[in-house]
């Protein structure tokens, strides 16, 4: 549709009606007819280069477990636009909000918990992209959510505000970038998993200020510098870790790396970091990764630095090699420690027997206390078909394999296997499993280990899919939840031991052309432990769905029910069911 000279649009969207009941034992019992839908208006003005923009409303219709039913009938909009998409200052600015919708609270394992709850958003941007001259952008956004776990009374909230600042220049063979990032979060969250009773509530601001410089080199080489400055502050109040104050973390990290390829076999290379705030860089480390911000300190009387260097060469075409040695100093938990180690890889890319790859690393490591360990990597790989079955696997090994920390050594194994199999046109199997375990020294109890088993049958009109998911080990509580511990140095403070296994299954019937009946069915428990309290949590849900398609026309079904369970919150566990029926219709307005 055009309106007036330059404003161009068109509107789409699908309408629902039908019959919905949902009861349960902490909420009311309501049943009532249901209206419901989503629509998407995109449009531009005078030249989509110039403006343009795009509105998604939608209202009673879940994002979660279907379309149109499920535990929330949430609703909300998002909405963007963009300026001078075709110049050489482009902007654009976003906007979102979903109410009563549900979501997940991280746990170690799967499936999460599950929480209902808000949130909104808001984003601003805008760059300068000047030929000859810096590049220049900047970005703000901004985000506010609360949710509940069901089966407790307790609600969680969040708050954040982030700023970006972006520039690169190229100036005589010299690739220049700079950065500053301001992040701001506050939160609430429950702590009933880790042993408390109350709340864990955090204030914590961030700027983080860096550049960056890299440039080619003789013998095909290049080379790249950083230097990044980071300075974390906050209050923070703590049941579960019986601790509250503030902290305050400043780390400055310097990297240098330089390689070289003199000849099409050989290959060199030189790094050298340096990190006057090593427990810092940890902590950063885990926010980065974005597992939340941890829920308590650590010491901050820490640095490093390390100089490597080392060599890679082709023996042949797929026999491969490669020689490292690593120089380190570190000063962290009032001791100071100096060692290096040396690192020998032989690989072969080349199936062997059409069937596998390997690949070894041996690693001798010392120190000043003349302490000494031998480590080995290991990595073999295979993929093979026997007819028609096709099978994959993989097997990875470690012992003793150094840390950041270097009185620190990390051991693990981590294992896949995959099967499949198709039987003429119509269908095929696939089985697949996984496994993992993990631990440090020095740091008695740090295990984490998880398995996995998943499969799936087509069968011409059904799909089928099962799965099995076992874990236990040591994590943290974070921002987002339970987290498993992933870095030694890490002070027993807040640990929470858990041991979890979740198992599901779904099924997909198309019995005639435009049917759809659909079912899934997910259980999990679990168990946490911390600060001498141990809770028992369980996680029940299913849900199924029926679909016809008539042309636009859809007659839709549902069913939910689902009921979850945290014994350290102290409140009974909370169920509920709900049920709907109706039909929807998409529909191009304009």
């Amino acid at each position: 549709m055009q309106v007036g000279d330059d404003v161009r649009m068109n509107l789409n969207g699908l309408l629902t009606a039908g019959y919905t009941g949902n009861y349960g034992n902490n909420i009311p019992s309501n049943h009532n007819l249901e209206f419901g839908g989503d629509a998407n208006l995109n449009g531009s003005y005078y030249d989509p280069n110039f403006l343009s923009f795009s509105i998604a409303p939608f209202y009673n219709q879940s994002r979660a477990n279907s379309n149109f039913q499920s535990l929330t009938d949430s609703s909300g909009v998002s909405a963007n636009v963009n300026l001078f998409s075709g110049s050489r200052f482009p902007g654009y600015a976003t906007y979102n909000y979903v109410d009563n919708s549900t979501g997940t609270y991280g746990l170690v394992g799967s499936p999460n918990f599950t929480t209902v709850g808000k949130s909104q958003g808001f984003g601003v941007g805008w760059s300068a992209l000047i030929p000859d001259w810096p590049t220049f952008s900047v970005n703000y956004s901004q985000g506010t959510g609360s949710g509940t776990i069901y089966g407790t009374d307790e609600e969680s909230n969040s708050a954040t505000h982030t700023l970006n600042l972006r520039s690169s220049y190229a100036l005589k063979g010299w690739r220049l970038g700079g950065q500053y990032d301001h992040i701001n979060i506050s939160s609430t969250l429950p702590t009933f998993l880790g042993g408390g009773v109350g709340t864990n509530t955090s204030d914590f601001v961030g700027n983080d200020f860096g550049v960056n410089a890299n440039r080619s080199l003789p013998w095909h080489g290049s080379m790249a510098i950083t230097y990044n400055h980071f300075k974390y502050s906050g209050d923070f109040e703590s049941t579960l870790a019986q601790n509250s104050g503030n902290t305050d973390y400043t780390t400055d990290t310097e990297t240098f790396n330089a390689t070289f390829r003199p000849t099409e076999k050989l290959g060199l290379f030189v790094n050298q970091t340096f990190t006057n705030n090593l427990n810092g860089f940890l902590y950063q480390s885990i926010a980065n990764t974005g597992a939340g911000l941890p829920l308590f300190q650590f010491d901050t009387q820490s640095n490093s630095s390390t100089l490597s260097a080392g060599a890679n060469y082709n023996f042949t075409k797929n026999l491969y090699g490669q020689a490292q040695l690593t120089y380190y100093d570190q000063s962290y938990l009032g001791s100071s420690y100096e060692g290096t180690y040396f690192s020998g890889t032989v690989g072969y890319g080349k199936r062997i027997l059409n069937i596998l790859t390997v690949s070894a690393t041996v690693i001798e490591s010392s120190n000043q206390f003349a302490n000494s360990s031998l480590g080995l990597i290991g990595n073999l790989n295979a993929f093979h078909r026997f007819g028609l079955w096709e099978t994959s696997g993989n097997f990875s090994y470690a012992q003793n394999v150094q840390t950041l920390l270097i009185t620190y050594t990390a051991s693990y194994y981590n294992y896949s296997g995959n099967l499949h199999r198709r039987f003429g046109n119509t269908a095929q199997w696939t089985a697949a499993f996984n496994g993992t375990h993990t631990g440090f020294s020095q740091q008695p109890g740090t295990i984490n280990h998880s398995e996995g088993f998943s499969t799936s049958l087509g069968v011409r009109r059904i799909d089928f899919n099962a799965n099995y998911i076992k874990s236990r080990g040591q994590a943290i509580l974070t921002s987002t939840g339970i987290q498993p511990i992933t870095s030694p140095g890490l002070a027993p403070l807040g640990w929470i031991v858990y041991n979890g296994e979740s198992y599901g299954a779904g099924i997909t019937l198309t019995p005639i052309p435009r049917l759809s009946i659909s079912g899934a069915y997910a259980h999990a428990t679990s168990d946490t432990l911390s600060g001498g309290i141990l809770s028992n949590n369980r996680t029940e849900i299913f849900y199924s769905q029926l679909q016809y398609r008539l042309r636009k026309i859809n007659v839709l079904a549902g069913y939910t029910k689902f009921s979850q369970g945290i014994s350290a919150a102290g409140v009974p566990p909370g169920s509920q069911y709900s049920y709907f029926f109706g039909v929807s219709r998409y529909i191009n307005f304009f």
